[in-house]
């Protein structure tokens, strides 16, 4: 049995980085592997993940609580039978609603197949004090369907987002298993043994119930000569704008930095190729941070936001980032 675990948490939270922590931290003789789905159809935290080593399988472009059928499926299947991992984590896109995602993997196709573990859901405790999220259907049910809320970034939190998550903790119905209070995602693998309660039933088990999608989204690599492709998607109040890049085009990490720190976004992420070595770069609450990672196949930037994108100007402004060839 594959002990299976959902890693659910609102756009920018601070998912992949938690799941890369969990990585670090697994026991050296278990295979672990990684299905992640983005709502941009670029698939950024993807490229991450895999770029630091981790076993990934991608499924962008929605997400997987729409595409809860063949996608997800095909996705989950073809990773458990290439990879035959002991542990299995699921990041959903943070636009996501966790419900059909978990009925889908206690439904009996795999009930001999996996094991469904402790869900997580990581949260910004600053969050909880802004009605734009505790106002959001699918926000609310990725906090009840947790079996375990992890307050992340809380080097940023005061005692009022304190406060905030431990009454969340206590009005919690069922109680939660767990919870942990972190910075940088510094999750303890000890948390995924915690007990799941499949009994947790969602408050807004509608969410995305009109916005199916059935094709199967594929992001296929750059053809020959191609040294830039756009892609797009638009859903749940959200626009999102990315390009995968050749992997032989070198940006200005300065330019880049400039660049993405003039934006008024909500998101922007990408993995790129830079003259100071390749970068994962992150930018949430008009704060940009980047880490050195190592050389991708081909770089990727995704632009989120709850706002029309200004496609045209914002390529040309990507694009003159690149140093000359």
């Amino acid at each position: 049995m594959i002990c299976t675990h959902l890693i659910t948490g609102f756009l920018g939270v601070g998912k992949t980085t938690a799941i890369l922590h969990l990585l670090q931290h697994k026991p050296a003789h278990e295979k672990w592997a990684v299905l992640v789905n983005e709502f941009g159809e670029v698939g950024v935290d993807g490229a991450i993940l895999a770029a630091q080593g981790a076993v990934v399988k991608e499924v962008p472009g929605g997400c997987l609580c729409c595409v809860s059928g063949l996608p997800f499926q095909m996705g989950l299947n073809m990773l458990i039978a290439r990879e035959k991992p002991d542990v299995l984590l699921i990041e959903p896109t943070g636009l996501g609603h966790p419900r059909n995602i978990l009925n889908t993997l206690r439904n009996e196709h795999y009930r001999d197949i996996l094991s469904i573990g402790a869900a997580l859901c990581i949260l910004d405790p600053r969050h909880l004090l802004n009605p734009r999220y505790t106002d959001n259907d699918v926000y609310a049910d990725q906090i009840q369907l947790a079996d375990v809320l992890v307050a992340n970034k809380t080097d940023l939190c005061g005692d009022a987002e304190r406060a905030a998550f431990e009454q969340l903790l206590a009005d919690a119905q069922p109680p939660k298993s767990g919870s942990a209070w972190v910075t940088q995602g510094q999750l303890k693998p000890e948390l995924l043994l915690l007990p799941a309660d499949p009994q947790r039933l969602a408050l807004h088990p509608d969410a995305h119930a009109h916005n199916r999608k059935e094709s199967l989204p594929l992001v296929l690599p750059l053809a020959a000569g191609e040294t830039c492709r756009r892609l797009q998607n638009q859903g749940q109040g959200y626009y999102s704008l990315g390009w995968l890049l050749r992997g032989d085009q070198v940006f200005s990490a300065r330019a880049l930095r400039n660049w993405l720190g003039s934006l008024d976004i909500e998101r922007a992420k990408g993995i790129v190729p830079t003259d100071e070595g390749p970068l994962v770069l992150n930018m949430r609450d008009g704060v940009l941070s980047d880490m050195p990672t190592r050389q991708p196949e081909e770089g990727r930037i995704e632009l989120i936001d709850a706002q029309p994108l200004a496609v045209e100007l914002l390529e040309q402004a990507m694009l003159a980032c690149r140093l000359e060839e």
